[in-house]
């Protein structure tokens, strides 16, 4: 106990020197605990499931299509197939649906999972009121979270009430507890596969439809997985997939099945990089990003207890006298060694408590560059380990302070010779080099990607996006009252023209496929040629002009009475194609296919700087898709009036207006959370390290003092004073960007490497983080260089 008295009253003695340790130390348990806390999160996905290695969902690949990517989005009659494999499994289909729900007067949409009575054994749930089975078994039945029972009920007792979706009304015969946030099984509204909400017709179809990819499908059993596969893979290499693909898409399988058939354990879901971003996922995690986001608050917590230790024994040095004196009077090294752990621990306890306040009060800024909700990492069990962690820190920091008053020379120490030895002084200075090498590496990728990443976002994209709205809601446009809203919203004051197309520029659907099909070059070679299908008035509304030829024209239809198609290419499709120039491809037929060119289009940024401009095809059609509004008046006076034409015609349908820019900076918001993570994180180890300089400057002025006065006595000025104590901070900076920097231009290339357009400023990203460092560095240790330069001679001899 006397030795945590003596800590507490060398803390409240040095007021500044303990503000410093401690908010340091406190920033790198706050953000080590977040970051931590976020791995621990993602490794606990689906962490209620019982035994989720035996869970799996099935997924297919269709490899008759250019680039394909594995879906979890099934066909359904693979659950009838697994069921008779002779295996024993469970098997339940998970079909989401959403429906318009009048709710207290509102129109909500809802979602409704429609789920085999299996589902309930092979997820583990329990109901908090009622009974599941029931609900998942009698047509006239639904299960609800508490939160789904709060939104379509106003309360969460809910048991035996009544609610109303599609005209149906549905008993409530079970109430669940709310899904853990870390689960890839969101559901709020749980319906059985015999529901009334769909007719027997509907469910048939769905549960027999082999081209339809409506949902996943989850096995649980013991067997093993591999023999699971193979019976699926047999029975899908029959089924019929010939009338979904040309024979120039089965020449490009190049000996590979039609479609591909895997099984992927719950456990390794979330992390399942193969289906990330596809249709109905949801978000997905990297594991290499976890990891590293977990290393990189190791490393900002490595590096606070490097500051520590650094400013430890800077106090060390200036105790030594203490030191002796308490040597002289009999204390052993175990003595002083203990006093010094102490004096660490109770420091770091203390910053680790303070640590754990900052995390919560950051909490909202770290859900938002995490895009995840970490509410739940504020356990009494986490709170519990950090402060232990902080009394481990304290002990192992307090180590090399504590070894350094071991090795205090009494006799020259009280003689009033510095007691620093070569060894510690450079170890002092490796640390601080480390901190700043940190903080410019850091600095130096966070600078090069929101570069980056601005003008990627505002690169051309081949048409002017400014006087351009989309309607996100996806309609089928050939069926009433789609025409009728068009002509509504063509008729508005301030709308220059309206389009329709299937998707958009800069628009990604999440579906994980890209329509694009295989067709013949002129030699006979295959080429892959996207598809993207829009209506007539899509070129002019686009403000688009034909390089050669002509685009689409209303009065044509589109497909001839000889079976003919005309279509439009864009340049990209010219060569690839193998015509020599765009006046050559026009009246050409595409070989092998109904395709005529009657006009070549400008490239376009459909996707992002990532993806070069790929050979592309425009097919007039009206199939269902999405509208693109041409606007001559200002957006915030035109939006409100598409939103009410559009409430006209679809009441049960809100609309998602958006700008057609919009979508490419939404591309690449993924990279801006980066820069920002990156941002932070340098940021803390900025001023960390500015903490460790400004008392590392006030050391080495009161070590150097004597020496500064004989300069002064010399002749030197006040500039020589400061080349002087600024030469060493200036070493260590130039230390640290040789550390830093090189692997920084490296990671930088590499990020950059798959644009196909840069930022000019990418490259000076690694000389801007040095001169910030360098602004740090001079600012940290200006107040003691201008001590220096004001030092009075004869006080200082005196002192």
């Amino acid at each position: 106990m006397m030795n945590f008295r003596i800590s507490w009253r060398l803390m409240l003695r040095h007021p500044l020197s303990t503000a410093v340790e401690l908010l340091g130390l406190a920033i790198g348990f706050a953000a080590c605990f977040l970051l931590l806390g976020f791995v621990a999160y993602s490794f606990n996905y689906d962490h209620d499931v019982p035994e989720r290695d035996h869970v799996y969902v099935i997924k297919h690949r269709l490899n008759f299509i250019p680039q394909p990517q594995w879906l979890e989005y099934t066909p359904f009659p693979l659950r009838e197939v697994a069921l008779r494999s002779g295996l024993p499994l469970q098997a339940s289909v998970w079909w989401p649906v959403k429906v318009v729900q009048n709710v207290q007067g509102k129109l909500r949409e809802v979602e409704i999972t429609t789920v085999d009575p299996e589902f309930e054994q092979i997820a583990g749930l329990r109901a908090l009121q009622g009974d599941l089975h029931q609900a998942l078994t009698r047509p006239d039945s639904v299960a609800l979270t508490q939160t789904a029972a709060r939104q379509l009920l106003g309360t969460a007792d809910a048991l035996g009430r009544t609610i109303v979706i599609n005209l149906q009304p549905l008993q409530v015969r079970a109430v669940l507890p709310d899904r853990p946030i870390n689960s890839t099984l969101q559901f709020g509204v749980l319906v059985g596969i015999d529901t009334a909400l769909w007719t027997e017709q509907e469910q048939q179809a769905a549960l027999t439809n082999w081209m339809g990819i409506s949902g996943r499908i989850y096995v649980k059993s013991s067997a093993s997985p591999q023999a699971l596969q193979k019976v699926l893979q047999d029975v899908i290499d029959k089924a019929p997939w010939d009338n979904l693909s040309t024979p120039e898409m089965k020449s490009a399988l190049a000996g590979r099945k039609m479609v591909d058939i895997a099984l992927g354990p719950l456990s390794e879901a979330y992390f399942d990089r193969s289906v990330a971003n596809t249709m109905g996922t949801g978000p997905r995690g990297d594991m290499r990003m976890v990891l590293a986001l977990g290393a990189a608050g190791l490393l900002i917590l490595l590096l606070a207890v490097i500051n520590y230790i650094n400013l430890a024994t800077v106090r060390t040095l200036r105790r030594q006298r203490e030191i002796a004196v308490r040597r002289v009077m009999g204390a052993t090294t175990r003595q002083l060694l203990a006093q010094f752990m102490t004096e660490a621990m109770t420091l770091s306890l203390a910053a680790a408590t303070l640590g754990v306040l900052l995390a919560w009060l950051l909490l909202p800024l770290a859900n938002e560059l995490l895009q995840r909700q970490l509410d739940g990492i504020f356990t009494p069990s986490t709170v519990a380990a950090c402060l232990a962690s902080g009394l481990l820190v304290g002990a192992l920091a307090g180590v090399y302070p504590g070894w350094l008053a071991r090795g205090v020379d009494m006799q020259a120490t009280l003689a009033q010779r510095s007691g620093e030895t070569a060894g510690g002084a450079w170890l002092r200075r490796v640390l601080t080099a480390l901190q700043f090498a940190a903080a410019m590496g850091m600095g130096s990728v966070a600078l090069a990607v929101l570069w980056q990443t601005r003008f990627a976002a505002s690169a051309p994209p081949g048409f002017d996006p400014a006087p351009l709205l989309v309607i996100d809601s996806q309609i089928a446009l050939n069926l009433p009252p789609a025409p009728a809203l068009r002509e509504a919203l063509a008729q508005l004051p301030g709308v220059a023209g309206v389009a329709s197309s299937l998707n958009v520029p800069g628009r990604d659907d999440h579906t994980g496929t890209r329509g694009s099909t295989t067709v013949k070059r002129v030699d006979g070679s295959n080429v892959a040629l996207a598809i993207q299908f829009v209506d007539a008035d899509f070129f002019n509304v686009y403000g688009l002009r034909p390089l050669n030829g002509r685009l689409f024209d209303q009065r044509e239809r589109a497909t001839a009475d000889d079976g003919e198609k005309n279509v439009v290419i864009n340049l990209a499709a010219v060569s690839a194609l193998g015509w020599a120039s765009p006046q050559q491809a026009l009246g050409q037929r595409i070989n092998g296919s109904p395709w005529r060119v009657i006009g070549v289009a400008p490239d376009l940024m459909w996707e992002t700087l990532r993806d070069p401009v790929r050979p592309m095809m425009y097919e007039q059609t009206l199939r269902s898709g999405l509208l693109t509004v041409r606007l001559n008046r200002p957006r915030a006076e035109m939006e409100p009036a598409i939103a009410a034409v559009w409430q006209r015609y679809y009441p049960a349908q809100p609309a998602v207006i958006r700008s057609a820019g919009s979508y490419y900076q939404l591309a690449y918001s993924d990279d801006l959370r980066l820069a920002r993570m990156l941002a932070c994180a340098t940021a803390v180890v900025l001023v960390m390290a500015a903490f460790g300089t400004y008392v590392l400057a006030a050391h080495s002025v009161q070590r150097r003092a004597r020496e500064i006065v004989l300069r002064k006595l010399h002749g030197a000025g006040r500039a020589a004073i400061a080349v002087l104590v600024g030469r060493e901070f200036l070493l260590l900076t130039a230390v640290a960007a040789l550390l830093a920097l090189p692997p920084a231009w490296l990671a930088i290339a590499r990020y950059l490497a798959p644009f196909t357009a840069r930022s000019p400023l990418g490259h000076w990203a690694p000389p801007a983080a040095l001169a910030l460092a360098l602004l740090v560095v001079a600012g940290a240790a200006a107040r003691h260089t201008w001590s220096a330069m004001q030092i009075a001679p004869a006080r200082a001899l005196r002192e």
